[in-house]
């Protein structure tokens, strides 16, 4: 999103406009929120659903105490993305990463790309692990933050699906010493070896069934005309791109044949 959002703003520097990047990107976001939030509009629980609704909080209070969503991110980083992160380092840097260049393009081995990584980023290994240690700290906040709201919607969601029989009888079996051990376990398996071992091992048919979506993709596509390129583009049409984006014809030439290339390797992952 940020990314989309510095693209956006780009046009408006370069017609020197007075708004700033942080302003944009500021009035932007919001937009775009605001919009999200239209989208996922909900009807207002109904006065049967309402009168549910304490029965429902203090339901989801024993399934989901607090600190929950952080202790489950910080599990889920141990387990999953720590193994990640060692792995990345053990392959070696990205060359791409420091230069713009892939290793393949330029035909290099392990030993000369490590080489220019040292020069451009002596401290990229260092570099490497605050950036990991940080996004588990700032995943962990985050889900702490959300935690409030999420258990809000988890119980109106519960006042809405379940009647109050119902609610009273989940509520019985997480009173128990088994229910209440099932609550505080629960959310710890998602991030269980055993779970996410089983995930890695269907990441081939994963990447396959991505493969079959976008050769489909193509053929869904293939009655519709090719979007112009900048070499497509006439005359008249390159000029008003100018006026309205505030871009002279180099810099729109550069910025669609980058997008080309993009297009044309595929998403980077």
């Amino acid at each position: 999103m940020k990314k989309w959002l510095f693209a956006f703003t780009v046009p408006l520097a370069l017609a020197g406009q007075s708004v700033s990047a942080e302003e944009t990107n500021g009035a932007e976001e919001a937009e775009m929120m605001a919009a999200l939030a239209d989208v996922f509009q909900v009807e207002p629980l109904t006065p049967e659903q309402q009168a549910r609704l304490p029965l429902a909080t203090d339901l989801i209070d024993q399934i989901m105490p607090d600190g929950t969503m952080g202790e489950m991110m910080g599990s889920m980083f141990d387990r999953m993305l720590g193994p990640i992160a060692e792995l990345a380092e053990k392959s070696g840097p990205k060359l791409h990463d420091f230069i713009g260049y892939d290793g393949d393009e330029l035909e290099l081995d392990d030993a000369q790309i490590a080489e220019i990584a040292a020069i451009v980023d002596p401290n990229w290994k260092e570099r490497q692990r605050r950036t990991m240690a940080l996004t588990q700290a700032m995943m962990g906040d985050l889900m702490s933050a959300m935690e409030p709201s999420m258990k809000r919607g988890m119980s109106e969601a519960y006042a809405v699906h379940f009647t109050r029989p119902e609610l009273e009888g989940i509520q019985a079996f997480f009173s128990t010493e088994i229910g209440a051990t099932f609550a505080r376990k629960s959310y710890q398996l998602s991030s269980d070896p055993r779970i996410l071992s089983a995930a890695m091992r269907e990441m081939p048919t994963i990447m396959l069934a991505m493969t079959d979506m976008g050769a489909k993709l193509k053929a869904e596509m293939a009655d519709l005309p090719e979007k112009k390129d900048f070499d497509a583009l006439g005359t008249k049409e390159r000029q008003r791109i100018s006026e309205l984006s505030g871009l002279n014809e180099e810099q729109l030439r550069e910025g669609m044949t980058l997008l080309a290339e993009q297009e044309a390797n595929g998403p980077r992952f």
